[in-house]
């Protein structure tokens, strides 16, 4: 739909942006892509592969759910019985 060059000039706003905040959210690239092209979707899979023909790629998943507490899951660890019975 767009050419490799309109690509990046249409990304380089947006890495100025992540190199800030040191994330990027898809869903306002989504959006400004979609209004670029003049559509009123576009597809979640064409942003991403947008965004993999120029080298961006998810660094790390949540490695821990925000709340978790590790405390309690150690606790938990040495208090499970290592067989289970049913009741």
């Amino acid at each position: 739909m767009m050419t490799l060059e309109e690509e990046r000039a249409f990304l380089a706003p947006w890495a100025e942006q992540a190199r800030g905040a040191g994330v990027l959210v898809v869903a306002p690239l989504r959006a400004a892509l979609a209004e670029k092209l003049g559509r009123r979707k576009v597809a979640a899979s064409v942003v991403y592969r947008l965004l993999a023909r120029h080298g961006w790629r998810k660094l790390a998943p949540d490695t821990r759910h925000p709340k978790s507490d590790p405390a309690a899951q150690a606790e938990w660890k040495k208090n499970f019985p290592r067989r289970w019975l049913p009741s």
